[in-house]
């Protein structure tokens, strides 16, 4: 699934695990791309998510690594804004590889 990943120009990933993030930035750079990271309302301010969803092109979230505050408006931002967003299934590569993969076919067909 990598080859048919979305070259993202710039990304959001919310929530998830800390430690995965440079392993899911690497990826995408890898693609020429750039992906930030909100933790989805632990440590990263309401103020500082909106910044980001408004700064990238497309959003990766964890439903279940983020507090229904930051979901809620995750969602909203996205449908408010055409972005697409996907939500993650589970911690880990593949997922989110997969979720790469969602993003392009959303972007492109």
């Amino acid at each position: 699934p990598e080859r048919m990943m979305m070259s993202l120009r710039t990304g959001l990933c919310v929530g998830g695990i800390d430690g995965q993030v440079p392993q899911h930035r690497e990826r995408v750079e890898r693609q020429g791309g750039r992906l930030a990271h909100h933790d989805g309302g632990i440590e990263g301010g309401a103020h500082r998510l909106d910044a980001e969803l408004a700064a990238d092109d497309a959003v990766l979230c964890r439903p279940g690594c983020l507090n229904h505050n930051a979901y809620a408006r995750v969602k909203a931002h996205c449908k408010r804004s055409g972005k697409p967003c996907v939500d993650l299934d589970k911690p880990g590569i593949g997922s989110f590889l997969r979720g790469l993969v969602q993003l392009r076919r959303a972007a492109y067909g």
